[in-house]
């Protein structure tokens, strides 16, 4: 059953084109820059595993392609033309997949490794990591809603409030965060200056 749904997407893939985007060591450090978020499967041709995860990464690129925001798939051939690209990343095994954000590793990623599991997976990796509160009724329904947030109350723009999203970005999936630079919402909370 596996090989026969291979077939059918290499088949439909030829005759359809593909939703994931191949790339090569002239391409990858140009295009993966212009992609918010990224999944990169790095593989060999010959690879099993590689062979049994292309029709289930071929359905999550559709998926995810069409999302909002949308989130790319791409694959790297590791002994044909992305050799160097692969070695830089420290491609020792296949398929090894990583997740990328504005042409940066994030993360390698060990999430599922069938259609619907990679598209959950990286959907709560698209958006924002922290929810930005401009309302005082808004942050009651966030600060209820779940059983812990972390939440960045902030004067200003600034180095603190950046940090605080890299930590945001870095967290997202073991924690729930929200900020705000709202004075009211501040007062609401009790959080002075």
């Amino acid at each position: 059953m596996a090989t026969s749904s291979f077939l059918i997407f290499a088949f439909l893939g030829a005759v359809y084109g593909s939703d994931v985007i191949e790339l090569t060591d002239s391409n990858f450090g140009s295009r993966i820059k212009t992609m918010d978020l990224a999944l990169v499967e790095f593989f060999a041709p010959w690879c099993g595993h590689c062979k049994r995860l292309a029709p289930e990464y071929e359905q999550a690129a559709t998926t995810l392609k069409k999302g909002d925001p949308p989130v790319s798939l791409v694959k790297v051939d590791c002994v044909g033309e992305g050799k160097d690209t692969c070695s830089k990343h420290g491609v020792s095994g296949y398929p090894t997949l990583k997740v990328f954000r504005n042409g940066e590793v994030q993360k390698d990623y060990d999430g599922p490794r069938e259609a619907k599991g990679i598209v959950s997976t990286m959907k709560k990796q698209a958006g924002p990591s922290s929810k930005e509160v401009t309302d005082a009724a808004t942050m009651e329904k966030v600060l209820g809603g779940f059983d812990a947030v972390l939440v960045g109350y902030f004067t200003s723009d600034g180095d603190l409030k950046t940090e605080f999203l890299k930590s945001a970005d870095a967290l997202r999936e073991k924690y729930r965060f929200a900020h705000t630079t709202d004075e009211a919402v501040m007062d609401a909370q009790g959080h002075k200056e």
